[in-house]
């Protein structure tokens, strides 16, 4: 028996999961011999095949039906590990939550599966099927480990977290190998390690999809190899994670040989599918990797001196999280809602995985170089703001320069991504929104006049105009009126928001609207910034460009900030500010949300 946080794990419930994470393992290399033999609709129906249970002699069919079969195993294992593990541990243990979280991902895999047959495999489904099939092996050998070792160390070795940023990177990894087979864009790369005889390919969206995989096998195979000599040289890791990281290395080094004599071979059946059962042997590798740097035998193991070196070691080397942190994450994600409901209405409906992929991969990294930037100049006055005392340079977690040119690198591949995949003026507009953010607002207004949310808040209003750019290639009217929509929204909610922070705003004086005027100056401001947002709002609708759906639900929309603007006029303390603060990005979404839905269709159009 193995002791488990007091409770034990027999023999049968260890051996039990190892067998299901092979079966696991296993159906994954299966599924790649279905895909390179386009045997994937050889049961061109779903559950059944053909219409029968057990489907006619064709190999196709046999293949795509085996598939299924080892698929339905793999369920009855893993319900078998978790009904085990529940009578042996309890339901809050790490091995049944690990065990039970592969429930729902087996049941939302086999749903994808049964889609991508009756849609004829799209790609998109395809590496999401996949997607779902890592996770699950993840979350098994995840089990089998800690059912083994139970033991976590207080303090993980160093590398640790390198090791966790490398899984990560290796399923993107993975699943861009998937996009691949999956668009069919391997054919249009014939040779290797070229591209139709170039480094960059020419215009065509699958055979930049191959480029941009053959360029992050070089980042990861550079990744891999950075990792195994630092794991080499961490004292304190235990050896099972340094020898799967180096199982990991060899794996990928197979892979890519794999890989070349591939496209070399003319997409040979056998050799095609060695390539994903290589992949997946590195990707679980590094899992088991990752499994075994966070556990020990006992606590006994963790002697001081270990404790003592791994925290020296996390102090020298900043996590994810606080570059993360940098990009000011939740600010970003409300960008990126404007981007992609931009591009939804001027597409009036969805602009097609391609573009929004990209749209939204190019604006993250914009957004988020700006905000850093952001964070990099005001991080003397952010250390004496209570609400911000905690971002990542105030705390020193990154050392300044290294943040500065963290932002400048996130900016300009935001910009490359935007003008290589969307289009120019998409990318113009995201570097004058950039420029508008970190120099205008952060360097010239916010520290020198009450304004400067008024004029900064210019900045924010870019984001849906390169939503429509990307979706149409042009500025239309209705994008002028999405700018004005939230150059005129960001007054109200920021000084709302200054007025749940005014305390922070005098500490370090910055000259917010109601740190030098007063409560009742920003009041009025509030009202008159909001009211004019309100007659923006309904401005398309007298133009006829937006119709009954859009106005009835704009009408409502508007009573309620109106009300709670004159409500704050009325009393302004925190209480109403906060419900002000808190309903304008409620707002936001929403009218985003009707105008959306309005230019699709409506329901009273």
């Amino acid at each position: 028996m193995s002791a488990a946080g007091g409770r034990t794990t027999s023999v049968l419930l260890r051996r039990l999961i190892w067998a299901t994470a092979l079966l696991i393992y296993g159906l994954i290399v299966f599924g790649g011999i279905v895909r390179v033999t386009s045997s994937g609709l050889g049961c061109p129906d779903w559950p059944l095949c053909h219409g029968h249970i057990i489907p006619p002699w064709d190999l196709a069919a046999w293949l795509e039906w085996g598939h299924r079969l080892v698929a339905s195993v793999v369920g009855l294992f893993l319900i078998a590990s978790t009904a085990v593990a529940w009578s042996q541990l309890t339901i809050s243990h790490p091995v049944t939550r690990y065990l039970a979280l592969t429930i729902p991902l087996l049941l939302i895999e086999s749903g994808l599966g049964g889609l991508a047959v009756i849609r004829e495999l799209p790609p998109e489904v395809i590496m999401l099927h996949l997607a779902m099939s890592l996770a699950t092996l993840a979350l098994v050998i995840l089990a089998a480990v800690r059912a083994e070792r139970p033991h976590l160390s207080r303090v993980p070795a160093p590398s640790a977290r390198s090791i966790r940023r490398m899984v990560i990177l290796t399923y993107l990894f993975i699943l861009t190998g998937a996009l691949v087979t999956g668009t069919g864009a391997a054919w249009v790369c014939p040779d290797w390690p070229l591209c139709q005889g170039n480094v960059l390919p020419g215009p065509g969206i699958l055979a930049w999809i191959n480029v941009i995989h053959r360029f992050f096998t070089a980042f990861v195979g550079i990744a891999l190899v950075g990792l195994a000599l630092r794991v080499r040289r961490d004292p304190t890791l235990d050896p099972r994670a340094r020898m799967w990281v180096y199982a990991a290395l060899g794996f990928f080094l197979l892979g890519a040989l794999v890989g070349a004599l591939t496209v070399l071979s003319r997409f040979h059946a056998a050799i095609n599918a060695s390539h994903l059962a290589v992949a997946a042997a590195m990707w679980a590798s590094l899992v088991l990797a990752m499994a075994q740097a966070y556990v020990v035998e006992g606590a006994a193991e963790e002697a001081p001196s270990r404790r003592r070196k791994a925290r020296e070691a996390q102090a020298r080397s900043p996590g994810w999280r606080a570059y993360v942190g940098l990009m000011k994450p939740g600010i970003v994600a409300l960008l990126v809602v404007t981007t992609v409901g931009g591009m939804i209405i001027a597409a009036r409906g969805w602009p097609g995985w391609g573009l929004f992929f990209w749209t939204v991969v190019g604006s993250i990294l914009s957004a988020g170089g700006a905000n850093a930037i952001n964070s990099y100049y005001d991080r003397d006055i952010d250390g004496l703001m209570a609400r911000t005392a905690r971002r990542p340079l105030p705390q020193g977690k990154i050392p300044p320069r290294r943040a500065l040119t963290f932002a400048l690198t996130l900016i300009l591949a935001g910009v490359v991504i935007l003008a290589v995949f969307v289009n120019t003026l998409v990318a113009v507009i995201s570097l004058v929104g950039a420029f508008w953010y970190t120099v205008i607002y952060t360097r010239w207004l916010k520290r020198r006049t009450p304004q400067n949310i008024v004029i900064g808040g210019a900045a924010g209003a870019f984001a849906p105009v390169v939503g429509w750019a990307a979706a149409t290639g042009r500025v239309d009217f209705l994008a002028l009126v999405l700018f004005a929509l939230i150059f005129l929204w960001t007054p109200p909610h920021t000084w709302a928001f200054a007025i749940l922070t005014l305390r922070d705003y005098e500490r370090v004086n910055i000259p917010m609207l109601p740190v030098v005027a007063g409560l009742d100056v920003t009041t009025r401001q509030v009202i008159l910034y909001s009211w004019l947002m309100a007659l923006v709002t309904l401005l398309p609708v007298a133009l006829g460009l937006l119709g009954s759906t859009y106005f009835l639900g704009m009408v409502v929309l508007n009573l309620i900030f109106l009300y709670l603007a004159h409500l704050l006029r009325k009393h302004p303390d925190k209480h109403i500010a906060n419900r002000l603060y808190q309903y304008s990005n409620a707002y936001l979404y929403l009218t985003f949300a009707l105008m959306a839905f309005d230019r699709m269709g409506g329901l009273l159009n």
